[in-house]
């Protein structure tokens, strides 16, 4: 079959919608930095607190985060799924960084299942992992939609992951104010700023 010619002014409204679903991107309001951002927080804090104050059952607040996370990557798939049935217009960049975004949960999860089997989280030592993990994101993220914000995060993210590779046998259960304090500069913090820049451009 020949493919559908579009005429002038077609071809001009599908321009302006990619335009469109560019600023969009763009603008990036935060809410998904700051929700995995308190999750992730506050379940290292509270295990922290735990093991400070000698008591046992730090893995079950994991546990918990870990059926929140799975929740949310299935709702997140419904709504991204929701949004390319009722817009088809889609940007490289939009299509790019949700693919490497897919890879990072699905590496996140093995992560998390791999440290589990092997006991590393007695350790400490998977927190390093693990923000090795959101430091590579967040460089992504934050370069494929100009916020530098995140980049920094992202450095600071590899920095943390530096420092419990090299000392999480002297950090013990600091590893987990580590990761906290990493995540808290790295997804908090960057999203509450993108919320609120997103706010004042669509103000």
């Amino acid at each position: 079959m020949e493919e559908k010619k579009l005429s002038n002014t077609e071809s001009l409204q599908l321009i302006e919608q990619m335009i469109g679903r560019a600023k969009q991107e763009e603008k990036q309001n935060g809410l998904g930095w700051i929700i995995w951002g308190w999750m992730l927080f506050l379940a290292s804090f509270s295990h922290y607190i735990l093991i400070s104050l000698d008591i046992k059952g730090g893995m079950i607040i994991w546990n918990v985060f870990g059926i929140a996370a799975l929740a949310l990557m299935a709702y997140n798939l419904y709504q991204e799924n929701i949004a390319k049935s009722s817009d088809p217009v889609k940007t490289y960049t939009g299509e790019l960084v949700s693919k490497i975004g897919n890879a990072f949960f699905i590496s996140l999860l093995i992560l998390v299942v791999g440290n589990y089997a092997t006991n590393a989280d007695r350790t400490g030592v998977n927190f390093g992992y693990l923000l090795l993990l959101y430091a590579f994101w967040m460089y992504i993220h934050g370069a494929a939609f100009r916020f530098n914000l995140l980049k920094y995060g992202a450095f600071l993210n590899w920095i943390g992951a530096l420092v419990i590779f090299l000392w999480y046998r002297e950090l013990g259960r600091h590893t987990l104010l580590i990761h906290a304090v990493c995540v808290l500069a790295g997804y908090i913090i960057p999203g509450y700023i993108a919320q609120k820049r997103f706010g004042k451009r669509i103000s």
